[in-house]
């Protein structure tokens, strides 16, 4: 008899453990936003920022936040109870709610004449931050970077005009935002996280600006900005963990402004030092001719960085290594108009993907392409720390 009650006790209790571990967080939505000093926002989101003039049918939103909206409430989350009612009316959330946001930190497009095909080769690039926050104290719980990029082929050299028709059509007929569903799905939202990792430091050689967009070189924020991003989206992607955002000109342990679509306020969440900080210096850039036929040119792209990962409070270094990535090109012999920084970008990318990836599996065949040093032990046991981390 004895037996039987206990044996009843563990399936009830059992029972309940998955019901708890199954319970949603409820999670308030407060919309789309801008992120990044209110003053640089023109500049850095001067696409959406114009879009977003627009307004919906109902005349309520903007047809960038309708679009949003309209995803989030429609799409199913399996790890979150998404509360969409009331965006920004803030007297309705109570004292200890979590808040989500989107946040666009910052956009760009660059373009080409490509010879092979005769047709001008554009590109736009959106970065953002899908952002969970305390609403109490408006500090930060989470941060996930996404991003997203829209070729456009054009047989005339794309204006402004063109590109924004471009984009405001990628954004109300391609559903783009359906991946944010996603991507939320494949982490384990907490109401609060005993770990954090972030990008603390981006350094930028001298060397390395002439092969940068000149408009940058007066910028180094924006950069900076950009190559954090860059990382942080493919170290969270791969693995599923949040980052503590690094933010233009703002030091680690202050706020990230953020203006919402729908909203003149600004508003100050403020951000946790990671206990993980990930140091970039990005050494410089390097193109050399491979090869050589009548028709066309086969370039490599190098780029070459320093990583570093360490946990400041212990004085403990877990990576310090420095890497190099290598893409080829081939570029039509008749092609001048040639758009070197998108190369060496592409290349950096592909860097920080192959390294991101390598903590969870080693390849012996990039291990020997990034570094002439052994660090196979090094980079895999950066997988203790993060498992730390979800």
């Amino acid at each position: 008899m004895k037996k039987e009650i206990l044996l009843s006790f563990i399936f009830i209790l059992l029972i309940s453990q998955n019901v708890y571990s199954s319970e949603k967080i409820k999670i308030f939505y407060s919309g789309f936003s801008f992120s990044n000093s209110y003053e640089s926002n023109k500049n850095l989101t001067k696409y959406t920022s114009k879009l977003i003039k627009k307004r919906a049918a109902d005349k309520k939103i903007d047809i960038i936040s309708e679009s949003l909206l309209k995803i989030v409430r429609e799409e199913s989350f399996t790890n979150i109870s998404l509360d969409t009612k009331n965006l920004l009316d803030f007297e309705k959330y109570p004292d200890n709610a979590i808040v989500m946001a989107v946040a666009l930190q910052h956009e760009e497009f660059s373009q080409e004449y490509n010879s092979s095909i005769k047709k001008y080769s554009g590109f736009y690039d959106a970065y953002f931050q899908i952002l969970f926050y305390d609403f109490s104290d408006r500090s930060l719980i989470a941060a996930i970077p996404f991003e997203f990029e829209i070729p456009i082929l054009s047989n005339k050299k794309l204006d402004e005009k063109n590109i924004l028709k471009r984009i405001n059509n990628f954004y109300l007929k391609d559903q783009p935002f359906k991946q944010i569903v996603k991507i939320i799905n494949r982490y384990n939202i907490k109401q609060k996280y005993d770990l954090r990792i972030g990008v603390t430091n981006v350094n930028i050689q001298e060397r390395a600006f002439k092969d940068m967009p000149q408009n940058t070189i007066n910028n180094q924020n924006y950069m900076k900005n950009l190559i954090a991003q860059s990382f942080s989206k493919r170290l969270s992607e791969n693995h599923n963990v949040a980052i503590v955002p690094f933010t233009e000109g703002q030091a680690i342990g202050r706020s990230m402004k953020l203006k919402f679509a729908q909203s003149d306020k600004i508003f100050d969440i403020k951000l946790p030092n990671p206990d993980y900080h990930i140091e970039i210096n990005i050494k410089g850039f390097k193109k050399v001719l491979a090869q050589s036929t009548a028709v066309e040119d086969l370039f490599l792209y190098g780029s070459f960085i320093n990583l570093k990962i360490y946990q400041p409070e212990l004085n403990k270094y877990y990576f310090d290594e420095t890497l190099r990535g290598v893409t080829q090109v081939k570029i039509p012999k008749e092609q001048s108009d040639i758009n070197d920084w998108r190369k060496y970008y592409y290349n950096l990318e592909i860097l920080f993907d192959d390294f991101s990836k390598n903590i969870i599996k080693q390849d012996k065949k990039w291990l020997k392409k990034a570094t002439k040093k052994k660090i196979k032990k090094e980079i895999k046991n950066l997988n203790l720390i993060i498992d730390k981390l979800k």
